[in-house]
């Protein structure tokens, strides 16, 4: 069983351009006291309505253009379940949510934490690895947002999932 290798120049051209258009788009719908320091626990920390919100993105790079119709599910390595326990453990506060943008970071899918705490773990066999494990969350169970138009996102989704 394994682990991709960490790729430190991926990381230093991922992380910056993912948090950076995330925190603009937080920025346009109203989030405030947006911090996103490195800090080895979720990559944004903010504020909306007086409850805090919990944001932890990463790039896609296999997703080029529109998301396939044969690609089911969203899969976020296992790793991050140390986000997830340390969510769950200061109570859960605000929402956790996952973010996985496309390799242009145009679109982007939100996943909440608890769709990704309570989706099922099994492992795979990348490029890079062996057994590697994942959750495996159902395209449904997530909402593609348009990253290009801020405020392109349906009022039954804020309300469900969001602070308005």
């Amino acid at each position: 069983m394994g682990r991709k290798k960490f790729d430190q120049e991926l990381y230093n051209k991922s992380d910056p351009l993912s948090n950076g258009i995330m925190v603009r788009w937080l920025d346009l719908n109203g989030y405030k006291h947006i911090e996103s320091k490195e800090d080895y626990k979720v990559d944004i920390v903010c504020m909306k309505d007086g409850i805090p919100a919990y944001f932890e993105t990463e790039i896609k790079y296999s997703w080029v253009r529109q998301w396939p119709n044969d690609w089911m599910e969203i899969r976020i390595p296992y790793r991050k379940k140390k986000i997830i326990d340390k969510w769950v453990r200061d109570g859960s506060k605000g929402p956790l949510t996952f973010i996985i943008f496309r390799s242009d970071c145009k679109q982007a899918w939100f996943i909440d934490g608890l769709s990704v705490k309570n989706s099922k773990v099994d492992t795979l066999n990348t490029k890079y690895t062996t057994h590697e494990k994942f959750y495996h969350i159902d395209v449904n169970d997530a909402n593609l947002i348009n990253m290009e138009k801020p405020y392109d996102i349906t009022e039954e989704f804020i309300n469900v999932k969001y602070p308005s």
